[in-house]
Protein backbone atom coordinates (compact mmCIF):
# COMPACT_ATOMS: atom_id res chain seq x y z
CA UNK A 1 0.00 0.00 0.00
CA UNK A 2 1.46 3.36 -1.05
CA UNK A 3 2.26 5.29 2.17
CA UNK A 4 2.42 8.69 0.05
CA UNK A 5 -0.03 11.83 1.32
CA UNK A 6 -2.77 12.58 -0.33
CA UNK A 7 -2.63 16.40 -0.97
CA UNK A 8 -5.83 16.97 0.52
CA UNK A 9 -3.49 15.61 4.17
CA UNK A 10 -3.26 17.84 6.50
CA UNK A 11 0.69 19.35 6.04
CA UNK A 12 2.81 18.42 9.25
CA UNK A 13 4.42 21.17 10.63
CA UNK A 14 8.19 21.33 11.75
CA UNK A 15 9.44 22.32 14.99
CA UNK A 16 11.14 25.64 13.86
CA UNK A 17 8.48 26.84 12.26
CA UNK A 18 6.81 27.73 15.61
CA UNK A 19 9.89 29.24 16.72
CA UNK A 20 9.93 31.47 13.38
CA UNK A 21 6.31 32.68 13.66
CA UNK A 22 7.00 33.42 17.45
CA UNK A 23 10.02 35.47 16.15
CA UNK A 24 8.12 37.48 13.28
CA UNK A 25 5.52 38.01 15.78
CA UNK A 26 7.99 39.51 18.53
CA UNK A 27 9.67 41.58 15.50
CA UNK A 28 5.67 42.89 14.32
CA UNK A 29 5.08 44.00 18.33
CA UNK A 30 8.48 45.36 18.68
CA UNK A 31 8.29 49.62 18.75
CA UNK A 32 9.56 51.45 15.70
CA UNK A 33 12.72 52.91 16.27
CA UNK A 34 13.16 56.45 15.18
CA UNK A 35 15.40 58.78 14.75
CA UNK A 36 15.87 62.07 17.31
CA UNK A 37 14.79 64.25 14.60
CA UNK A 38 12.40 62.18 12.94
CA UNK A 39 10.24 62.64 16.54
CA UNK A 40 11.11 66.04 17.30
CA UNK A 41 12.57 67.99 14.22
CA UNK A 42 14.43 70.72 16.34
CA UNK A 43 16.89 67.97 17.21
CA UNK A 44 19.01 68.30 13.81
CA UNK A 45 21.48 65.40 13.61
CA UNK A 46 24.25 68.36 13.17
CA UNK A 47 22.88 69.96 16.96
CA UNK A 48 22.85 66.98 18.59
CA UNK A 49 26.73 66.15 17.10
CA UNK A 50 27.79 69.54 18.49
CA UNK A 51 26.24 69.22 21.64
CA UNK A 52 27.75 65.97 21.88
CA UNK A 53 31.03 66.72 21.04
CA UNK A 54 31.31 69.44 23.48
CA UNK A 55 30.23 67.16 26.67
CA UNK A 56 32.66 64.46 25.50
CA UNK A 57 35.41 66.90 25.17
CA UNK A 58 35.05 68.41 28.33
CA UNK A 59 35.46 65.06 30.17
CA UNK A 60 37.72 63.85 28.25
CA UNK A 61 39.95 66.85 28.95
CA UNK A 62 39.61 66.47 32.79
CA UNK A 63 40.13 62.88 32.87
CA UNK A 64 43.71 63.66 30.78
CA UNK A 65 44.56 66.51 33.05
CA UNK A 66 43.67 64.00 36.41
CA UNK A 67 46.65 63.41 39.21
CA UNK A 68 45.59 60.12 40.69
CA UNK A 69 49.01 60.66 42.50
CA UNK A 70 48.03 63.95 43.84
CA UNK A 71 44.84 62.93 45.32
CA UNK A 72 42.54 63.25 42.29
CA UNK A 73 39.63 60.94 42.77
CA UNK A 74 36.59 60.11 40.52
CA UNK A 75 34.03 62.37 42.92
CA UNK A 76 36.10 65.36 42.32
CA UNK A 77 37.14 64.60 38.60
CA UNK A 78 33.22 64.21 38.15
CA UNK A 79 32.70 67.57 39.29
CA UNK A 80 35.16 69.15 37.67
CA UNK A 81 33.57 67.97 34.44
CA UNK A 82 30.39 69.33 35.71
CA UNK A 83 31.71 72.59 36.17
CA UNK A 84 33.27 73.02 32.98
CA UNK A 85 30.28 71.35 30.83
CA UNK A 86 27.80 74.26 32.90
CA UNK A 87 30.82 77.13 31.68
CA UNK A 88 31.39 75.77 28.27
CA UNK A 89 27.90 75.45 27.63
CA UNK A 90 27.08 79.09 28.57
CA UNK A 91 29.47 80.65 27.12
CA UNK A 92 28.77 79.05 23.76
CA UNK A 93 25.27 80.22 24.53
CA UNK A 94 26.15 83.44 25.07
CA UNK A 95 28.57 83.83 21.83
CA UNK A 96 25.32 83.28 20.01
CA UNK A 97 27.06 81.80 17.01
CA UNK A 98 24.67 78.93 17.90
CA UNK A 99 20.81 80.28 18.32
CA UNK A 100 19.50 77.39 18.75
CA UNK A 101 21.04 76.51 22.20
CA UNK A 102 20.22 77.98 25.38
CA UNK A 103 21.11 77.51 28.74
CA UNK A 104 19.50 76.55 32.33
CA UNK A 105 22.13 77.19 34.86
CA UNK A 106 21.74 78.00 38.74
CA UNK A 107 23.98 76.43 40.89
CA UNK A 108 24.79 72.90 40.37
CA UNK A 109 21.53 72.62 38.21
CA UNK A 110 22.45 72.63 34.38
CA UNK A 111 20.15 71.99 31.62
CA UNK A 112 20.53 72.37 27.65
CA UNK A 113 18.13 73.50 25.48
CA UNK A 114 17.91 73.03 21.92
CA UNK A 115 14.92 75.30 20.50
CA UNK A 116 13.26 74.69 24.15
CA UNK A 117 13.41 70.74 23.60
CA UNK A 118 15.95 70.13 27.11
CA UNK A 119 18.32 67.72 26.93
CA UNK A 120 19.91 66.18 30.51
CA UNK A 121 23.47 65.00 29.87
CA UNK A 122 24.49 62.37 32.49
CA UNK A 123 27.11 59.95 32.59
CA UNK A 124 26.05 56.33 32.30
CA UNK A 125 24.47 53.64 30.15
CA UNK A 126 22.13 54.34 28.33
CA UNK A 127 18.97 52.11 29.76
CA UNK A 128 17.29 53.01 33.26
CA UNK A 129 18.30 56.70 33.94
CA UNK A 130 18.04 57.85 37.47
CA UNK A 131 14.95 59.46 39.36
CA UNK A 132 16.78 62.66 39.71
CA UNK A 133 17.35 63.32 35.88
CA UNK A 134 13.61 62.45 35.10
CA UNK A 135 12.65 64.94 37.52
CA UNK A 136 14.90 67.93 36.51
CA UNK A 137 13.07 67.53 32.94
CA UNK A 138 9.94 67.15 34.07
CA UNK A 139 10.53 70.48 36.03
CA UNK A 140 12.18 71.77 33.08
CA UNK A 141 9.52 70.84 30.84
CA UNK A 142 6.97 72.48 32.76
CA UNK A 143 8.39 75.72 32.86
CA UNK A 144 8.68 76.08 29.29
CA UNK A 145 4.92 75.75 29.30
CA UNK A 146 3.14 78.50 28.94
CA UNK A 147 0.68 80.39 31.25
CA UNK A 148 -2.90 80.43 30.44
CA UNK A 149 -4.83 82.61 32.25
CA UNK A 150 -7.41 82.02 34.83
CA UNK A 151 -10.91 83.15 34.70
CA UNK A 152 -13.63 82.61 37.82
CA UNK A 153 -15.40 80.47 35.44
CA UNK A 154 -14.84 77.83 32.54
CA UNK A 155 -17.76 79.62 30.46
CA UNK A 156 -15.96 83.25 30.38
CA UNK A 157 -12.98 81.48 28.89
CA UNK A 158 -13.79 83.23 25.18
CA UNK A 159 -10.78 81.25 23.42
CA UNK A 160 -11.32 76.95 23.71
CA UNK A 161 -8.52 74.89 24.93
CA UNK A 162 -6.36 73.70 23.01
CA UNK A 163 -6.31 69.81 23.05
CA UNK A 164 -3.74 67.96 25.14
CA UNK A 165 -1.63 65.49 23.35
CA UNK A 166 -1.99 62.06 24.64
CA UNK A 167 1.30 60.60 24.19
CA UNK A 168 1.22 56.68 25.43
CA UNK A 169 3.38 56.08 28.14
CA UNK A 170 4.70 59.64 28.08
CA UNK A 171 5.58 61.97 28.23
CA UNK A 172 8.76 61.27 27.18
CA UNK A 173 11.93 63.58 27.59
CA UNK A 174 15.10 63.30 25.77
CA UNK A 175 18.52 62.43 27.77
CA UNK A 176 22.25 62.08 26.65
CA UNK A 177 24.17 59.30 27.96
CA UNK A 178 27.93 59.30 27.70
CA UNK A 179 28.92 55.63 28.37
CA UNK A 180 32.88 55.42 29.87
CA UNK A 181 35.47 53.29 30.66
CA UNK A 182 36.62 52.69 34.32
CA UNK A 183 38.77 55.65 33.79
CA UNK A 184 35.91 57.69 33.17
CA UNK A 185 36.80 58.85 29.70
CA UNK A 186 33.61 58.87 27.27
CA UNK A 187 33.63 55.82 24.83
CA UNK A 188 30.28 56.56 23.47
CA UNK A 189 27.63 59.50 23.45
CA UNK A 190 24.00 57.98 23.26
CA UNK A 191 20.57 60.20 22.89
CA UNK A 192 17.77 58.40 23.58
CA UNK A 193 14.22 59.06 25.12
CA UNK A 194 12.58 57.91 28.52
CA UNK A 195 9.57 58.31 30.46
CA UNK A 196 8.52 58.10 34.30
CA UNK A 197 8.64 54.75 34.69
CA UNK A 198 12.68 54.87 33.32
CA UNK A 199 11.66 53.29 29.87
CA UNK A 200 14.05 53.41 27.79
CA UNK A 201 13.62 54.05 23.64
CA UNK A 202 14.51 55.41 20.20
CA UNK A 203 18.36 55.16 21.16
CA UNK A 204 20.68 56.71 18.76
CA UNK A 205 24.34 56.62 19.01
CA UNK A 206 26.42 59.57 18.03
CA UNK A 207 28.74 58.26 14.97
CA UNK A 208 32.39 58.48 16.04
CA UNK A 209 34.43 61.26 13.87
CA UNK A 210 36.21 59.01 11.68
CA UNK A 211 32.60 57.94 10.37
CA UNK A 212 31.39 61.66 10.31
CA UNK A 213 33.98 62.22 8.26
CA UNK A 214 33.63 59.74 5.80
CA UNK A 215 30.40 61.20 5.52
CA UNK A 216 31.51 64.46 4.53
CA UNK A 217 29.22 65.74 7.56
CA UNK A 218 30.15 69.57 8.16
CA UNK A 219 28.32 70.74 11.17
CA UNK A 220 28.72 73.36 13.79
CA UNK A 221 31.20 73.26 16.57
CA UNK A 222 30.67 74.19 20.20
CA UNK A 223 34.03 73.95 21.35
CA UNK A 224 36.05 77.37 21.66
CA UNK A 225 38.82 78.63 18.88
CA UNK A 226 42.34 78.07 19.93
CA UNK A 227 43.49 81.57 21.52
CA UNK A 228 46.19 83.39 19.48
CA UNK A 229 47.83 86.53 20.99
CA UNK A 230 47.30 89.53 19.06
CA UNK A 231 50.53 91.28 17.46
CA UNK A 232 49.37 94.23 18.62
CA UNK A 233 50.36 94.80 22.35
CA UNK A 234 53.06 91.74 21.97
CA UNK A 235 56.12 92.93 24.24
CA UNK A 236 59.23 92.96 22.48
CA UNK A 237 61.15 89.80 22.79
CA UNK A 238 64.27 91.18 24.45
CA UNK A 239 62.19 93.27 26.60
CA UNK A 240 59.97 89.96 27.66
CA UNK A 241 63.47 88.03 28.53
CA UNK A 242 64.18 90.92 30.67
CA UNK A 243 60.83 91.35 33.07
CA UNK A 244 61.35 87.36 33.34
CA UNK A 245 65.22 88.00 34.49
CA UNK A 246 66.62 85.93 31.59
CA UNK A 247 69.12 87.52 29.43
CA UNK A 248 68.54 87.65 25.72
CA UNK A 249 71.99 86.45 24.86
CA UNK A 250 72.64 83.20 26.35
CA UNK A 251 70.16 82.67 28.89
CA UNK A 252 67.66 81.77 27.16
CA UNK A 253 68.79 78.72 26.29
CA UNK A 254 70.01 77.97 30.31
CA UNK A 255 66.54 78.31 31.06
CA UNK A 256 65.16 75.45 28.78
Amino acid sequence: MDATPSPLSPVQSSPAQPVQAELVQAQASAPLRRLPWDITPSLKEERLVALSRLASAVRNRVIAEANREEGDTNWGLACKAHERLGHALSRAAELGEVPWLTVNRDGLYLMPLIEGTPIRIYRGLAERPGARHLDALRAESERAQPVQKQTCFSFMDMAPAAPVEVVEDGPWYWLLALETDIEGRVLRAVYFQSNEAGDARHHWVVPSEEALEAQGHVGTSLLPAPRTPSKEGRAPRGRKLRAAGIASSGGEHAAQ
